[in-house]
């Protein structure tokens, strides 16, 4: 594993924390709800944990690119489809596990009980990582996880003003930037 890789092993132990949440396992098809760092870390997880078919759902048709380059089975592009329907087409979602991983815009969301309850969804959650460290480092030192492929922007700490302001401002193309602190 190089130092590239090293630098940024949190995100994949969010993701793997996420798989395991959603007790991933083969003959299953997920589905993560974004294309950026933590959804593509999430979904390369699943796939690291034989997860059969792992779908990546976005608005940006840049982040679903990078999703297919990383191993996603599928793409479905938000502003363009109804992702519920795109997903009864392809799993169904009866007796679906959901696991919500990070924070949305505001504190609060509106769920349809009636249809947790006559789905029999399970809901979980995930906050940070959870002392998953030694799976996602052997995931990565073993080629399960192309962590290198979210490494969109690498910068020198001489360019770090511009790195971070980068960060903030060009979101719809950076996925993960890294910021070298020594060599070349």
């Amino acid at each position: 594993m190089s130092t590239l890789e090293g630098a940024p092993i949190e995100p994949p132990a969010v993701g793997f924390h996420a798989a395991n949440q959603g007790r991933a396992h083969a003959d299953q098809t997920a589905m993560a709800t974004g294309a950026g760092c933590i959804g593509l870390v999430s979904m390369m997880a699943l796939k690291a944990e034989e997860v059969s078919k792992v779908y990546v759902v976005d608005v940006m048709q840049k982040g679903l690119d990078k999703a297919l380059e990383l191993g996603a089975d599928g793409v479905i592009n938000a502003s363009q489809e109804d992702v519920v329907e795109a997903m009864l087409c392809v799993a169904g979602r009866a007796k679906a596990t959901i696991v919500l991983v990070g924070y949305s815009k505001t504190d609060e969301m509106t769920l349809p009980v009636s249809q947790v309850l006559d789905k029999e969804l399970t809901l979980r959650s995930v906050f940070r990582y959870r002392h998953i460290y030694p799976m996602a480092i052997d995931a990565v030192a073993s080629g399960r996880v192309n962590l290198k492929g979210i490494i969109t922007d690498v910068f020198s700490f001489d360019d770090i003003q511009n790195a971070m302001d980068k960060s903030i401002t060009e979101k719809a193309t950076i996925v993960k930037a890294v910021v070298k602190l020594l060599g070349p």
